[in-house]
This record gives structure tokens, C-alpha cells and sequence, in this order.
């Protein structure tokens, strides 16, 4: 498998693109504290001098500092389960999962439906599958990522691949995409 397409299959999840805001915030925030800084220095325009100046300084990049490292924090969390669930994919770390069932579940997302909470809850679908793990022979229980309609009409098999992650037992991915017909429905 080529690494655009495995790069297609295991793309940056919500946690990995918020780190990248994060980060990008972080720098912005520091570098808009140093432009003050030097600005105020070489003008004396924004008056800042002596112990407010340091105050400002270390607001500034105390708050771009703890941006940036919460975002790379996050980031690099996200792609190292990213990285584990692509090596497994592309190394072929596959078990064969039955589908026991579909689950139902709720999921709330912004919406302009409720104009005093703006949320709104929507009907999830996760189908729910067993395998035995080649490691420790326990019987293990996974999900795959969630639906908005029912797909059980669409599932065409008994059993889907699911891959798992050789450093991180339970970095676990259902490839329900294989198992199911051309019409789907992603949450």
C-alpha cells in the first residue's frame, strides 16, 4: 500500500487538528507579545516600561507557551495513534472480528435547532464486534466509528477486518468500510 492512500485511510482525528490551532495560536500569540515589545521599544508608543513591561512579556508568552505545548501535546498524541494504526494496516496486524450487533447511541453537534443551548442530539449507529486478541486469547469487544442511519442493511458480511496497533493494545480500528455496500453513511 502506497502512503497516500494509508495516509487517506488513518487521517489526523479532531484531537491532531485542534493541536495544530493550538500551535498555530501559540506561536501568534508569542509573536504578537515580542512585536509589541520591540514595537514599544523603538517608538515608546504603548508606554510599557520597567515592571510592566516584564508583566506583559511573561502574559504574552506564558499564554503563547502553554498554547503551543498543549497543541503539540495533543497533535503528537493523535499521530502516534495515527502512525500505530497505519503500521498495523500496512504490516497486515489484521484479525478477523464477528459483528455481534448495532448499538444505538446519541451525539450532540452544534446546531442553530435550540436557540438557548445551540445544541442538538442526533441518533448514532456503531456496529459492535467481537475477536479474539492473538496476544493474550481473551475474547475483546470493538466498535466501529459511528453512523448517522442504521447501517445494518448495508453490511454484506459476518465478519470485518479490524486492526490493532503492535505497540498499543488497545489502539484498535474496525475497517467497516470493507464490509459494506457503495451507498454509506458517515458521521
Amino acid at each position: 500500500m502506497t502512503t497516500l492512500e494509508s495516509y487517506k485511510k488513518f487521517g489526523l482525528e479532531m484531537r491532531g487538528a485542534v493541536g495544530v490551532i493550538l500551535m498555530i495560536a501559540g506561536c501568534a500569540v508569542t509573536l504578537l507579545g515580542l512585536a509589541v515589545v520591540i514595537a514599544d521599544g523603538t517608538t515608546g508608543q504603548f508606554g510599557l516600561e520597567g515592571e510592566i513591561l516584564l508583566i506583559f512579556l511573561l502574559v504574552f508568552f506564558g499564554l503563547g507557551a502553554v498554547l503551543m505545548f498543549s497543541g503539540i501535546r495533543k497533535f503528537l498524541k493523535d499521530k502516534k495513534r495515527v502512525d500505530g494504526l497505519r503500521e498495523a494496516y500496512e504490516n497486515d496486524r489484521c484479525v478477523m472480528a464477528d459483528i455481534a450487533g448495532i448499538v444505538r447511541g446519541t451525539s450532540s453537534e452544534a446546531s442553530s435547532d435550540n436557540m438557548f443551548t445551540g445544541v442538538r442530539y442526533r441518533k448514532t449507529y456503531m456496529v459492535e464486534c467481537h475477536f479474539r486478541d492473538p496476544d493474550t486469547g481473551r475474547t475483546r469487544v470493538c466498535y466501529s466509528h459511528a453512523f448517522y442511519s442504521d447501517p445494518a442493511g448495508m453490511i454484506t458480511a459476518r465478519q470485518v477486518p479490524v486492526y490493532i496497533d503492535r505497540n498499543d493494545g488497545n489502539n484498535i480500528y474496525v475497517d467497516i468500510d470493507r464490509v459494506l455496500t457503495a451507498e454509506k453513511h458517515y458521521g
